[in-house]
């Protein structure tokens, strides 16, 4: 018996070992380096680790923002919504780089309202309107929520038409959006 409990204390001991091993977390400098790999995969999830645990990283920030142009659409949309997180002053022809997301697929353009809420960028609703048709429920639901965020009311009558929305979400999300505008 006290053999079995020494052999069960060092393969713990050895467990705990390799989960501090395998956890520890990267520097910013790693980070940064992460960020110019050509797996997209290890770029996300650099992008995710400096929104997490280095948000105040002026260098994170001018590289995540290179990534708003990347020809890699995960990495792109990630960029866009790291910015979005950390409400991000954005150039004219950056800001013009998460709209260009708005054109993309479903994908693309959800994360590019989700972006774009972050970034309050009111001068965007018109491109944003559009949306409002999409024949994707996710796609409309985020058009919703962001105008919720960014407009004023308006635009109350562009989304007035999805109430009778078969889609229960679209509807929801379009009460809502509707309720918060009213309140502005």
């Amino acid at each position: 018996m006290k053999d079995l409990k020494r052999v069960l204390t060092i393969v713990v001991a050895g467990l705990v070992l390799a989960t501090n091993v395998s956890a520890k977390e990267k520097t910013e400098a790693e980070l940064l380096k992460d960020l110019d790999s050509p797996k997209p995969g290890v770029v996300t999830d650099a992008l995710q680790k400096i929104e997490k645990e280095y948000p105040n990283s002026a260098a994170g920030i001018a590289k995540t923002k290179q990534l708003l142009t990347d020809n890699r659409p995960p990495v792109r949309r990630k960029a866009a919504r790291v910015l979005g997180v950390l409400h991000t002053d954005l150039t004219a022809q950056e800001m013009q780089s998460v709209v260009a997301l708005l054109k993309g697929d479903s994908q693309e353009q959800m994360d590019g309202l989700k972006a774009l809420r972050g970034l309050k960028a009111q001068s965007t609703i018109p491109d944003i309107l559009p949306l409002l048709k999409s024949p994707a429920p996710g796609v409309t639901r985020d058009a919703c929520r962001t105008l919720a965020v960014l407009g004023n009311k308006d635009v109350i009558p562009s989304i007035e038409p999805l109430l009778s929305s078969p889609n229960k979400g679209v509807a929801k999300d379009a009460q809502d959006a509707i309720f918060a505008l009213k309140n502005k």
